[in-house]
């Protein structure tokens, strides 16, 4: 498994996922908000420490609800499979803001500053999601080297996909990786980590993302646009 320690810095983070993840959709945040949101950002960037891999392993589609990968059956569902479908490899990955991030969450929880844990809880949801971009880009390129292409990511517990077959996905790689554990519910610890698969091919070509996939219409990530 390729692991990665990185500085925040060196993620794009992109607030208005931030503001999705705080439920404002298409509009921003007042300024005070604004205000709020810089410093705990500010915050994250002195003490948080992301960590991502990944391990790509041979695989195939099985039917149209499922794939292998190095042997192991996954559900992924008709929707996931259809745009893995020509995948001969999958990049299994992780990403993670990290324990100290988790633990500065634990501190505001612990502190009762309700709005600044909700801000934070957020942020860190999109330093976990900014790790899987990085992640695509990094095995993007090394399916380049080997004249293939990648699929964009998709997870466990998206698009029909089961949040339990979490742990078959960690079965593929190395005990806590990346310093994640899973518990008996198939969550992650730290809390902000998100696993995946990315598909490997020939004959792969570029796919939609999982929220342009997704039929959920209340989701409170639906992609509208930003006004003032």
């Amino acid at each position: 498994m390729q692991t990665i320690q990185l500085k925040l810095s060196d993620l794009k983070i992109k607030k208005e996922e931030i503001y999705l993840h705080l439920g404002y959709g298409g509009t921003l945040p007042d300024n005070s908000m604004l205000q709020m949101i810089d410093i705990i950002i500010e915050k994250a960037y002195q003490i948080c420490k992301p960590q991502m891999g990944f391990k790509i392993l041979n695989g195939e589609l099985i039917d149209s609800k499922t794939i292998s990968v190095d042997g192991l059956s996954l559900r992924v569902g008709t929707v996931i499979c259809r745009h893995l479908s020509e995948s001969t490899q999958f990049a299994v990955f992780l990403s993670t803001a990290g324990k100290e991030y988790e633990d500065y969450l634990n501190e505001l929880r612990q502190s009762g500053d309700i709005v600044s844990e909700f801000m934070a809880d957020a942020i860190g949801s999109e330093i976990a999601e900014a790790g899987v971009r990085y992640i695509c880009k990094l095995v993007g390129e090394e399916a380049t080297k080997s004249g293939l292409n990648a699929t964009s990511s998709y997870c466990p517990g998206h698009c029909v996909w089961k949040l339990t077959e979490q742990s078959l996905l960690f079965s593929l790689l190395p005990p806590e990786p990346c310093g994640i554990t899973l518990n008996d519910s198939c969550l992650m610890q730290p809390k902000k980590s998100v696993s995946g698969i990315i598909g490997i091919g020939e004959n792969v070509v570029e796919t939609p993302s999982e929220c342009d996939i997704c039929t959920m219409k209340t989701c409170y990530k639906r992609r509208l646009p930003v006004t003032n």
